[in-house]
């Protein structure tokens, strides 16, 4: 990690041909950018201290811009991985700027800028859209409402542990191996390769966050794969967003999602004995907010189908509550139970809950 004790030499190349070497150049930076903090060192450190010196004006834009794109799915500047000449221009220039500005006299304090964007009157629009609305502004460049998106593979899958209370939030650590189908990894591995055969991790390690998730790129885990997550080969600044049914599959029947859904019916037989209070419950723990008197009249009677689907086949019940690595509470019903997850996976595939 320490700079070499001999500064290697550079030259300028016919060409860009290594035997035609012209001009001998050092460590700096291209004139028509901010110049070069005189007491900077001319190393990473001071190619690190020009990134983020106040004077600096392109770090700060790019940084506020992808914080925007996290919030409302488009940056102020729509190719985030572009602010040059091929780029597009700022839908608002003048907010990027004050954005900028704002973040570097605020310590460049990621924070800040989230909490300044997410209590702003724009971004607390509703994302209801009306037909005049969508006539004159269909991409939300203007933003006349507020942002509606679909989310990430990784915040999906963390979401639903979060809310069946089986996310394990620490940080740090070595990569872990969550379900995935067996086989996938032998067909496009070599025989003596150390990921030819993919071993499943077993308790805690299945519920850590995705980031922690072991990536192998020639087969990256399915269930990510689906929602667009990128392949990790090259830097991806902008991430496509599809909508298959293939999306709705996984979150159907994913064994992570299946037991997910069948915690956080664990957990609401556990703290309610009455169907009203277990589905009002269940509603605001996946969805946020409190339900309407529609939403608890289909929840309820979603329990009551499945409960009588599940007296009659107490076989598919059991089978269904076996889903996962952590065991159903044996005290519960089963019946019951097997009811209840499908009631909670039912709200797992809401558009409300996999959008934001």
């Amino acid at each position: 990690m320490q700079e070499r004790g001999q500064q290697p030499r550079a030259w300028v190349l016919a060409r860009g041909e290594y035997d035609q070497r012209r001009a001998e150049v050092g460590p700096g930076v291209p004139e028509i950018l901010p110049r070069f903090p005189a007491d900077a060192p001319r190393n990473r450190l001071g190619l690190a201290q020009w990134l983020v010196h106040p004077e600096h004006p392109l770090t700060a834009r790019v940084i506020v811009n992808r914080l925007w794109q996290s919030l409302f799915g488009t940056g102020l500047v729509k190719t985030a991985e572009d602010f040059g000449v091929m780029g597009e221009r700022p839908s608002h220039p003048e907010l990027l700027d004050w954005l900028a500005v704002e973040f570097v006299e605020s310590g460049w304090n990621i924070h800040h800028i989230l909490k300044l964007i997410t209590t702003s009157a724009t971004y607390q629009q509703s994302a209801l859209v009306t037909h005049a609305k969508l006539a004159a502004d269909p991409d939300n460049r203007l933003f006349a409402r507020g942002p509606r998106l679909r989310l990430d593979a990784e915040v999906l899958r963390d979401q639903a542990l979060a809310v069946s209370g089986l996310l394990r939030d620490d940080v740090g650590g070595p990569g872990v191996r969550p379900y995935q189908p067996a086989g996938l990894w032998k067909v496009v591995s070599f025989t003596n390769s150390n990921t030819s055969q993919f071993k499943q991790d077993s308790g805690d390690a299945l519920y850590r966050r995705s980031l922690y998730t072991f990536w192998k790129r020639t087969s990256p885990p399915p269930s990510m794969a689906a929602f667009d997550a990128p392949t990790r080969e090259q830097c991806t600044v902008r991430r496509e967003r599809t909508n298959t049914p293939l999306q709705a599959l996984v979150l159907m029947n994913d064994m992570q999602f299946v037991e997910a859904a069948r915690r956080l019916a664990e957990r609401a037989l556990k703290l309610h004995e009455d169907d009203d209070a277990r589905a009002r419950w269940m509603f605001h723990t996946a969805l946020g907010r409190p339900d309407t008197g529609a939403d608890l009249a289909d929840v309820l009677a979603a329990a009551r189908g499945f409960r009588e689907i599940f007296r009659q086949d107490v076989g598919a019940a059991q089978e269904l509550i076996q889903t996962g690595d952590s065991r159903p509470d044996e005290a519960l019903d089963a019946t019951e139970l097997a009811a209840w997850t499908l009631v909670a996976n039912t709200l797992m595939n809401r558009d409300d809950f996999i959008c934001k």
